[in-house]
């Protein structure tokens, strides 16, 4: 299972090349950065142990995999969340993986090894490189990951099993972008320096 230290050896290069395509016109250059929480994950060790633990994430390392290209990235980022990388993806297909995603996790029972099924769901959230489009420099990716981990926790306090991403709000500035981000993420929604997207799940409960 790869690391956070194998994404950080690898994600300049991936950067680099990200905006060299961009700069050529390619319009399948974006990076999405997604982040994956098992929902309730302690609840597994607790009362099925640890090994129990084990093989849940090992079967989820190998959910995501199968939902990602074998060129994408998948690490698991600590604990039971996971980062994973979409590279060479347009902005526009985000949310159709990141429902793809879910229902794999959602769908399938996970195999215990004491032969119990356990079914398990996810709370996923998601933000594309570059951030702002037009000023690709703008946000670095590490701050694009940090919104992503805030959509992820966002969907988890609207339920759980659901999937949020964060979007550029209409008031979000090139030149203070960095500031503006870093404020807590409902405050940046009210103030329309982001917007969220949302799984049908959570709108539905709206």
């Amino acid at each position: 299972m790869r690391n956070r230290r194998y994404l950080l050896q690898h994600i300049d290069a991936d950067i680099a090349q990200c905006l060299r395509r961009r700069a050529d016109g390619a319009a399948d250059a974006d990076l999405i950065f997604i982040m994956v929480d098992l929902d309730h994950f302690k609840q597994v060790n607790d009362q099925h142990g640890h090994p129990a633990g084990d093989a849940v994430l090992v079967q989820m390392a190998e959910r995501l995999r199968q939902v990602f290209r074998p060129s994408d990235h998948v690490v698991r980022w600590g604990g039971e969340e996971f980062l994973c990388v979409a590279i060479g993806t347009p902005r526009s297909g985000a949310a159709a993986l990141a429902e793809r995603l879910r229902c794999s996790i959602a769908d399938t029972p996970f195999d215990l090894p004491d032969g119990q099924a356990l079914a398990k769901t996810a709370s996923i959230g998601y933000a594309c490189f570059p951030f702002m489009t037009e000023h690709p420099d703008a946000l670095g990716w590490q701050q694009v990951v940090a919104m992503a981990d805030m959509a992820l926790y966002t969907a988890k306090h609207s339920g759980r099993n659901a999937w949020v991403g964060v979007l550029p709000g209409a008031r979000l500035d090139a030149g203070a972008a960095s500031e503006q981000v870093s404020q807590d993420l409902d405050a940046a929604v009210r103030a329309q320096v982001l917007e969220l997207c949302r799984s049908e799940s959570i709108r539905s409960a709206a």
